[in-house]
């Protein structure tokens, strides 16, 4: 086996790329059609609001966004029954409460089915083979469901159906309960899949289309990465509105039903801007801030995980690699500008199955990026990351400009460059992509 793994890691890693003025323009002219505050789904038919409220561009979150996640999926500092406009019914009267434990305790279930749909069609050009296809159109359709069942218990769940050439696909990522035992977020627990909150950013709410090597990009042959998801339970809350903790204990990758465990913990603190937990300042007012991205505040996070992990093998035996990282990230917001950079090291006892006098083999992953809110309706960003396995390093550059028709149909052009080991930077590809959620 090669002892390049990054180039390894890159091979046949060939996003879709078709830069050229007339897809920028394409993106331009269709973001400045008339705009119109859309209710996207199951939240925004909740609340009806607009998804601006709580998205700088789908996915990505505004800080009210984040508090509102952060909150189970309700809003801030109480606010959650006022602001809801879709009543929800009850299971059972409130009376009930007092004759527990001789009558069930009280529930209830959203008024309106909590089901959204996120649909995506792409177009792409791939810049090795000089090959423009159509193959990403009607691409992908997401199944969501989301919402809370009373004040202690929330739910998450998505399911993807993706077109792989004729054959579709089906995924079932990120499917979680929350519960909050107390009234307030300072203690909450997610029981489930779950992408673990380790890091300030995540590729599932990242403004960017290429994926965060930091957060989903395996090392050597050990198949670990954080996100996509992770199966377990992690406790997480706030503490003085600005200190935000997360704790977990997961199956991890690559290690399914063995008896090790992987464990993690992140400490975050904000300052300025809106809190973690959404308690409003003298800068920031949450949902009824008319520019609800723009904020003044910094942000830094640091966290430790601990992995254990099964080396892919054909016997029925296969070696073991324990695994330790260390990391954090800082957030940095100035009105409508965003930036935000990470570093990770990660430290494997066995990072190749055909080697094992490697040891003690270092990964580091370093990333930089930088979002402007233009306009309400264009939002370009633009990140610059780098990992390094052992002595070989590899570099991306990429930049996603999204275009906004509606708050809840979004456009972007996306293209990235790559340096593998020892070369230089490769124009990698680009795709221009519409998303629609309903």
């Amino acid at each position: 086996m090669s002892k390049n793994p990054l180039a390894a890691m890159l091979n046949g890693r060939r996003v879709a790329f078709a830069a050229g003025t007339g897809l920028i323009l394409l993106i331009t002219v269709v973001a400045l059609l008339p705009q119109k505050a859309a209710a996207i789904p199951a939240f925004a038919r909740k609340y009806q609001t607009s998804c601006a409220t709580c998205h700088v561009a789908i996915p990505a979150l505004t800080p009210f966004g984040e508090a509102f996640r952060q909150n189970g999926y309700r809003f801030p500092e109480g606010q959650d029954a006022e602001m809801t406009k879709s009543a929800p019914i009850e299971l059972g009267a409130e009376g009930y409460k007092k004759l527990w434990p001789h009558a069930l305790w009280p529930g209830e279930i959203p008024g309106m089915p909590p089901v959204a749909i996120l649909y995506t069609s792409t177009m792409d050009y791939q810049h090795q083979g000089d090959v423009f296809t159509f193959g990403g159109m009607g691409g992908e359709l997401e199944i969501l469901a989301a919402g809370t069942l009373d004040e202690h218990f929330s739910f998450w769940g998505s399911v993807v159906f993706a077109r792989d050439g004729e054959e579709i696909a089906t995924e079932m990522e990120r499917v979680n309960v929350q519960v909050r035992p107390f009234s307030t977020n300072v203690l909450q627990f997610k029981v489930g899949s779950f992408e673990p909150g380790i890091m300030l950013v995540s590729t599932h709410r990242s403004l960017m289309d290429q994926e965060l090597w930091a957060l989903t990009e395996p090392s050597g042959d050990n198949p670990w990465a954080p996100e996509a998801f992770q199966q377990g339970i992690e406790a997480y809350g706030t503490a003085g509105h600005r200190l935000l903790y997360n704790a977990g204990v997961v199956e991890g990758s690559g290690s399914v039903g063995d008896r090790s465990k992987d464990s993690y913990a992140r400490l975050a603190y904000k300052f300025g801007g809106l809190a973690f937990d959404g308690a409003a300042s003298a800068s920031a007012t949450g949902a009824a801030n008319p520019k609800p991205w723009s904020e003044k505040s910094v942000a830094v996070s640091a966290f430790a995980y601990h992995g254990v992990s099964f080396l892919p093998n054909d016997v029925d035996i296969s070696p073991k690699d324990v695994f330790d990282v260390f990391g954090g990230d800082v957030a940095i917001a100035f009105l409508d500008l965003t930036a935000h950079a990470g570093y990770s090291d990660r430290r494997d006892d066995r990072l190749f199955l055909d080697d094992p006098t490697i040891t003690d083999a270092h990964t580091k992953n370093t990333f930089g990026e930088v979002y402007w809110v233009a306009y309400p309706w264009l939002v370009p960003s633009v990140r610059l990351e780098s990992m390094k396995v052992i002595d070989q390093t590899a570099k991306q550059a990429s930049f996603t400009i999204n275009g906004l028709v509606r708050a809840n149909v979004k456009t972007y052009l996306a293209a990235n460059w790559v340096e593998e080991p020892g070369g230089k930077f490769i124009n990698d590809g680009a795709t221009l992509g519409l998303l629609v959620g309903f």
